[in-house]
């Protein structure tokens, strides 16, 4: 059985991965073995609608279609090897999950390493991002990227709005962004009070979306019929 990871988790690379092609149940325990692996695993992974690092697929999509950049690696999860690149057997066991996610997790960080890798959208220092879901661990391992991810919870941010509601550096609020790119927690803002819809399904992440608020249904008219009793506001003409 492989040893637990020791490498620290600031040292670690943040890695993100895709899944298309499997079954419903199969896709869901693969996410929450990968979780369970976190302190196992060389890199720390979270999950990504697309434009992965890593793409996991079903037999029939492995098949069907080439991977969608040269760097990023195609991990097939099937009964059968399709004899074509990594393969990983069903049913899924943890060690050779784990075994797989570390081989392929380096050979991703070497084509970083190598310019190679796929290129991110800039962040720009004016525009507006709203964080999906709480960051791992791993991206918030220095004390000033709680605060950040604190600020970030409650209203999308920009690089500057972050700076200046925070005691943390220009450049270390543009890392901290781009952290969260890397790791799929990042959905950009069309417009103010307009987001993009999040593409992660609740039913995968139950327990890691943000609540949303509940407040108190109000009738119409209701607020100003008080304020008109209590002497708050004048009345409408006569």
């Amino acid at each position: 059985m492989p040893a637990a990871n020791t490498v620290p988790k600031s040292q670690r690379a943040l890695l993100s991965y895709s899944v298309e092609g499997l079954p419903h149940r199969e896709e869901v325990l693969l996410k929450s073995l990968i979780r369970l692996l976190d302190h196992r695993t060389h890199q720390n992974w979270s999950w990504k609608a697309e434009q992965a690092d890593l793409r996991v697929v079903g037999d029939q999509v492995a098949l069907a279609s080439p991977p969608p950049h040269p760097a990023v690696p195609t991990l097939t999860v099937a009964h059968a090897d399709p004899q074509r690149g990594p393969f990983l057997a069903l049913p899924l066991h943890t060690d050779a999950l784990e075994v797989a996610l570390n081989r392929l997790g380096a050979m991703v960080v070497h084509a970083r390493g190598l310019g190679l890798a796929v290129t991110e959208v800039p962040i720009g220092e004016h525009e507006e991002f709203r964080m999906l879901r709480w960051p791992p661990a791993a991206v918030l391992e220095a004390p000033i990227r709680l605060r950040l991810a604190t600020l970030m919870s409650n209203r999308p941010a920009s690089v500057l709005s972050l700076q200046q509601r925070s005691p943390a550096t220009r450049q270390e609020c543009a890392d901290f962004l781009a952290d969260l790119q890397r790791a799929g927690l990042l959905e950009r803002a069309a417009s103010p009070g307009v987001l993009v819809t999040a593409s992660a399904p609740d039913s995968v992440f139950p327990d890691s979306r943000f609540p949303s608020p509940t407040r108190d249904t109000v009738q119409p008219g209701l607020l100003a019929r008080i304020r008109n009793r209590l002497g708050l506001q004048p009345s409408g003409p006569q």
